[in-house]
């Protein structure tokens, strides 16, 4: 019968337990050093959770600020309203003829804007004349900066500036009558434009069939402002 082997020269097993575990030793204490470089990335994520809070919250403070506002003041100026029978275009009507016919205007209606554009034409012989008029009322943003620079730009050429109507106004006329004349003015929030010209018929030669009547530049340009100023006075009425 082989009985177990036995260890020749080595240490009996002891007995189970007999020898009492001796429990680890404890770590190093860490060094401040070491201790606030473990700490910095999780007071970074904290301070920038804290700051995108910030901002989210300010976003919301301020969205609640202006979302109850209710926009610029539009100094009585109307959404809606139709500048071609607002002006009566007496000083013109008298000059050249009466007026025959006014078109109904296209309008945009925008929370940024409203736009109407209308035609009004006066009768004259041997050819009629034509009153154009864009009539826009921004309900968001100031034009008076973007104005100017458009009325100082040589390609768009907006001619001469006058006193006397609107916060700021510019007439540009041509040679004689016969090349008509607009009148750009910026009153606040409207931006009002006012062209009037002949309404020419060309023949096949591209020639014209009639030549416009001949009128004095210096009162349709007076009488240009003078029906302008009436008809805004007319689109801030209620």
């Amino acid at each position: 019968m082989i009985s177990e082997p036995e260890l020749v020269g080595g240490p009996a097993f002891p007995e189970p337990g007999a020898v009492a575990l001796t429990p680890p030793p404890p770590p190093p204490p860490v060094r401040e050093e070491s201790a606030s470089r473990t700490r910095r990335p999780w007071l970074w994520a904290l301070g920038g959770a804290v700051a995108a809070s910030a901002v989210w919250a300010g976003g919301l403070v301020a969205y609640d600020r202006y979302a109850g506002e209710e926009g610029p003041d539009l100094r009585g100026y109307r959404i809606g309203a139709d500048p071609c029978r607002a002006g009566t275009f007496h000083g013109l009507a008298a000059a050249i003829g009466p007026k025959t016919e006014t078109s109904d205007p296209t309008r945009l209606d925008e929370p940024a804007l409203y736009r109407a554009n209308c035609t009004v034409v006066l009768q004259a012989k041997p050819v009629m004349y034509q009153i154009d008029v864009t009539y826009t009322l921004h309900r968001v943003t100031d034009p008076r900066p973007e104005f100017e620079a458009l009325m100082r730009d040589p390609f768009y050429d907006g001619g001469g500036r006058i006193g006397g109507i609107g916060d700021t106004a510019f007439v540009k006329d041509g040679a004689d009558a016969g090349d008509g004349m607009v009148i750009n003015v910026i009153d606040g929030p409207a931006d009002v434009r006012v062209s009037l010209s002949p309404a020419m018929e060309w023949d096949e030669n591209g020639n014209p069939r009639a030549e416009p009547p001949k009128l004095d530049p210096a009162a349709l340009r007076t009488y240009l402002v003078e029906d302008t100023k009436q008809m805004m006075t007319a689109l801030r009425k209620k």
